[in-house]
């Protein structure tokens, strides 16, 4: 899934008045967590980046979300959570975070088995 896919799925299944900077920022924050507490954590083949600085407005919109399917849908229930959450929508916050933790989880522990933590990396679970 990419930046701009994200978005559009998001805005389609709960039209929002969320500015599309804030939703790349929260995208963002998902793959900053991945990169922190996954890749660099653990042996990531070549596919893994050297650093991850963020995305922002000037990002490519077509950019590759690190989650693939199926955890990709982790994105759109983290946007929808926060969406849900500056609305002041409690119920649905609550719904959509325990979603958006139960695809984290599975693809954490996914990550996990298919990647050898590196040397010294302490990871529980």
């Amino acid at each position: 899934m990419t930046i701009e896919e994200c978005i559009t799925l998001v805005d389609e299944m709960q039209p929002n008045l969320i500015d599309r900077a804030r939703k790349i920022e929260w995208l963002s924050r998902v793959d900053s967590r991945i990169f922190e507490e996954l890749m660099c954590k653990h042996q990531g083949g070549a596919n893994t980046p050297q650093q991850f600085t963020g995305y922002t407005q000037e990002t490519d919109p077509d950019t590759e979300l690190f989650a693939k399917y199926p955890y990709d849908e982790m994105y759109r229930f983290y946007l929808e959570m926060q969406i849900d959450y500056a609305n002041q929508e409690y119920d649905k916050y609550n719904n959509n975070a325990q979603l958006f933790n139960e695809l984290w989880g599975e693809y954490a522990r996914k990550y996990h088995r298919d990647h050898k933590p590196l040397s010294g990396a302490h990871w529980r679970f």
